[in-house]
């Protein structure tokens, strides 16, 4: 069986072969089809992520593919990468019969990480969508207009712009514009955090906004003083998807939104996608910022 291998941190990964998995006790084998690519896997790979794994393993979070004949997705914290993985019964999740292979591989950690993310915030509301082109700002999108916000896009390109726009959103705005955009809409209720400019963000948000961080795709961490929060008594959030995962009465109540739109109000936007054998160059396309949607390798 054919794997890629990420055999010492911040290197190439090596495509080789390795021992079939077998599956232990309340797991199942899965014949992974496609894998939908994340900034996370790029930092678990550098070894900047929030889990470490130890060299040498198999990147790869989230996975689709077969068990016995019915496609599912797989969420897990590396070993897609393969053209099999043992995975826990409790990783798997349904997937509608209709939704094609590459849509399927671009939908679970996105639209999951954009409903648990959003959900609370008061309908009607103004919330900032960052990274707007991107797998997750292109979910982000879809989920808020669908819960009724409203929803201002913010993105590097003019074509990611209209790509958002095309989306629903409401306004669009590149980094530059940005503060006086949001000036006129008097800021907004919430932000969803992807590049960790905390600062900048912190001053686009009305009294009682909510920043909801979800990571710092531009390698930005600073320090926060708590009196920015008390001067408007904002709250930041932060957001981290793998352990809500294990709370299922949450994830339930997640699929259960998500999964009747699936290919409907929803659709994952997929954006480049390469065969199995060329991995590596889809990691690169990955981190390139004019790519848009979610980065997809095929594995069959």
């Amino acid at each position: 069986m054919r794997a890629w291998v990420q055999e010492a941190l911040g290197r190439p990964m090596v495509l080789k072969e390795v021992p079939e998995p077998i599956p232990g006790p309340g797991e199942v084998l899965l014949e992974v089809e496609a894998v939908g690519l994340n900034f996370a896997d790029h930092l678990l790979r550098l070894g900047g992520y929030l889990t470490r794994v130890h060299p040498p393993f198999v990147p790869g979070m989230e996975a689709v593919g077969r068990v016995e004949g019915r496609r599912y997705a797989a969420l897990m914290g590396h070993g897609g990468l393969a053209e099999r993985v043992a995975v826990k019964e409790e990783a798997l999740l349904p997937l509608p019969e209709g939704l094609g292979l590459e849509e399927a591989a671009a939908f679970p950690v996105s639209f999951l990480t954009a409903y648990l993310a959003l959900k609370g915030v008061p309908p009607g509301a103004w919330v900032l969508v960052q990274a707007a082109g991107g797998a997750l700002g292109t979910a982000a999108i879809q989920v808020a207009k669908t819960l009724g916000l409203r929803v201002v896009a913010a993105a590097s390109r003019p074509e990611k712009l209209a790509l958002a726009q095309g989306l629903g959103a409401d306004l669009a705005s590149t980094y530059e514009t940005l503060p006086e955009r949001v000036k006129e809409l008097g800021g907004v209720e919430a932000i969803l955090e992807v590049r960790g400019k905390l600062e900048e963000s912190l001053g686009l948000l009305k009294p009682g906004g909510t920043l909801v961080y979800v990571g710092a795709a531009e390698g930005e961490v600073v320090p926060l003083n708590p009196l920015r929060l008390m001067r408007k008594n904002l709250t930041v959030r932060g957001f981290w998807l793998a352990p809500l995962l294990q709370d299922r009465p949450l994830l339930e109540e997640a699929l259960g939104f998500l999964l009747p739109r699936l290919g409907q109000t929803l659709k994952p936007v997929v954006g480049q996608v390469f065969p199995f054998a060329e991995a590596e160059a889809a990691f690169q396309a990955l981190l390139d910022r004019g790519h848009v949607g979610k980065v997809v390798v095929r594995v069959r």
